[in-house]
């Protein structure tokens, strides 16, 4: 049984020559997938997956409801094309969390569970219908994310306004979220845990400012998976060094780099 529920691989045609290596990751680590997967873009076709097609290139809000509006289950499992699967999947706890929203009604689950220090961008309580998940506080910063989670898809569909970008859709569809009376639940994080992980652990991201990661290229390389580089380059050392810098400041420091940065582009 599928639990009404969908796998939604989002991406656009931009991102086409991606999308074999998603799907070797994809086939290693969840071969066992009980859930129809859906590859959703503009309109480049692929062999192996069933595909849905926005027949436009215009906003990411836009094309994502057209997209949506041709799935014909209630929960969809968004995962984005550069989150490259490199564990295997807890399908289990998958199914656990489904029933738990479907019992109370929630509206997302954010299922990539992060460290500690990024909690104030999601702050949560314990929910007591599963102690596996957390309640996410309305007014929080990130209260909906486009991390890998799943949808209530009318719950998103009320969300989404056309003329957003992604990240104008986490920032103001978190407040919008608050309007709404569902739940909006995450996963707990395991203590001590660097790295992105829960019933589906993948790599965050693969793709920096269009680049390969060079992280994302070594796991490729461990798994013998291949990557296309005839379509983007690969980031350079000192981009990664400066990524990482970047990541491992405190995020209200993160912020004040931010906000001086948008000043000089504004000039």
């Amino acid at each position: 049984m599928n639990n009404n529920t969908a796998i939604l691989i989002l991406s656009c045609d931009k991102y086409a020559d991606v999308w074999q290596t998603f799907f070797l990751f994809f086939q290693k680590y969840w071969s066992d997938c009980p859930f129809p997967v859906y590859l959703g873009t503009n309109s480049i076709k692929f062999e192996g997956v069933k595909q849905i097609f926005s027949n436009k290139i215009s906003t990411w809000s836009e094309e994502l409801e057209i997209i949506l509006k041709q799935i014909p289950e209630k929960y969809v499992i968004i995962i984005l094309e550069d989150y490259f699967i490199y564990k295997p999947v807890d399908t289990n706890f998958l199914v656990e969390i489904i029933t738990t929203m479907k019992n109370i009604d929630a509206a997302y689950t954010k299922l990539g569970a992060f460290p500690a220090k990024y909690n104030e961008l999601w702050p949560h309580q314990l929910l007591k219908e599963n102690q596996k998940l957390g309640f996410i506080e309305k007014g929080a910063k990130y209260r909906v994310c486009l991390q890998t989670a799943i949808w209530n898809k009318n719950v998103l569909l009320s969300l989404l306004n056309p003329d957003e970008n992604p990240w104008q859709f986490e920032m103001e569809a978190s407040k919008r979220s608050n309007n709404f009376p569902n739940p909006f639940l995450c996963v707990l994080a395991t203590p001590n845990i660097k790295y992105v992980h829960g019933p589906i652990t993948y790599y965050c991201t693969a793709l920096s400012a269009g680049k390969w990661m060079r992280g994302a290229v070594k796991l490729c390389e461990k798994e013998g998976i291949s990557i296309n580089v005839d379509k983007r380059p690969i980031e350079s050392l000192f981009e990664e060094m400066y990524r990482k810098c970047y990541i491992a400041m405190p995020i209200g420091l993160r912020k004040v780099i931010d906000f001086f940065k948008n000043k000089l582009k504004i000039k």
